[in-house]
């Protein structure tokens, strides 16, 4: 696998991101090593987690982070390790967490977790738009300052407040975020199913990105498989499949399979495939829970699709 220097970083990140919100929540802590070590004997060295992950389970608050931070110090290797904080409590979706107290105890709890001593890369899980960008701002260069976190970056944030957000950073001179974490991927997710605090990328968001060349790392890059499903002829996640956008997730189901007819390539390496060769950084986010599903997303790394390609996708 590949590596990539993230923009205005000192990170060389691998072309893919190992996600980790199923370890140590559906996915028990000995399969979890055996994944991690899995995705990094094929080269990989970026994994996402989150202080919210695993948070449903009886394993506790933290628990996936801890069990990233476990099987860290007992493989001594070198990760570069994203985690993000300011998620609302589970039970109160609606109530954001972006308070200056509540950032900076996420982050302490984080690095305790995960055993480190800094933050690679931190993200804000969510935004709240009645909080000042420059409150905001402030926080995060008082952590890095701090030595807690490297970078900064968001999750789940509108277009428009990214951009006031890297404004209000160049005015003081700092760095702002150096990412952004979308929900992305071939299929459109009905966002009026399920979380409505998820941004999911836009023709709009896509510009921006594209015309600021601002990095993307986006999960549910897979849709959580919906297209190998609907292939396969198995249950499909409800999200791709609500009124909304049941029947443009069908249309590109059948583009996908144009062009699988007419290339080497099979459904995963179309659908990571495309968002490799967008026109500004891209790292997709892989979630996968057995040894064949890591292994059919990493012959994905390398596959770069051609213009004609991609527009039998974007058609």
């Amino acid at each position: 696998m590949n590596f990539l220097n993230l923009p205005r970083t000192d990170l060389h990140v691998s072309t893919l991101c190992f996600g980790t919100a199923d370890l140590g929540a559906s996915v028990d802590e000995a399969q979890s090593f055996e994944l991690l070590d899995q995705f990094f004997e094929a080269g990989g060295n970026f994994l996402d987690s989150a202080a919210v992950y695993a948070d449903w389970t009886p394993a506790g608050k933290g628990s996936s982070e801890k069990l990233i931070g476990k099987w860290r110090k007992t493989r001594q290797i070198e990760a570069v390790i994203a985690t993000k904080g300011a998620h609302p409590e589970l039970a109160s979706m609606n109530v954001s967490r972006l308070s200056k107290a509540e950032i900076e105890a996420d982050v302490d709890a984080s690095l305790r977790n995960l055993g480190a001593e800094t933050l690679d890369l931190f993200y804000l899980h969510r935004d709240d738009v009645t909080v000042d960008v420059e409150e905001i701002l402030g926080c995060l260069e008082e952590l890095v300052r701090a030595g807690k976190i490297r970078y900064y970056a968001c999750s789940n944030w509108k277009w428009e407040r990214i951009e006031a957000f890297q404004n209000a950073a160049k005015a003081r001179g700092a760095a702002g975020f150096v990412a952004s974490q979308p929900l992305w991927s071939l299929a459109l997710a009905d966002l009026n199913q399920g979380d409505q605090t998820l941004q999911q990328m836009t023709a709009p968001m896509r510009d921006f990105h594209a015309r600021t060349q601002f990095p993307a790392i986006p999960y549910s890059s897979q849709a959580n498989g919906y297209f190998n499903k609907l292939a396969e002829k198995r249950e499909l996640p409800p999200t791709y499949e609500g009124a909304a956008v049941r029947a443009a997730n069908h249309a590109q189901f059948l583009n996908i399979k144009e062009l699988a007819r007419h290339s080497d390539f099979s459904i995963t390496q179309i659908v990571l495939g495309y968002l490799l060769s967008q026109p500004f950084f891209v790292v997709p986010i892989i979630g996968c829970k057995s040894a064949a599903q890591l292994e059919d997303s990493l012959s994905a790394a390398e596959v770069r699709l051609t213009s004609a390609q991609l527009a039998i996708l974007q058609s």
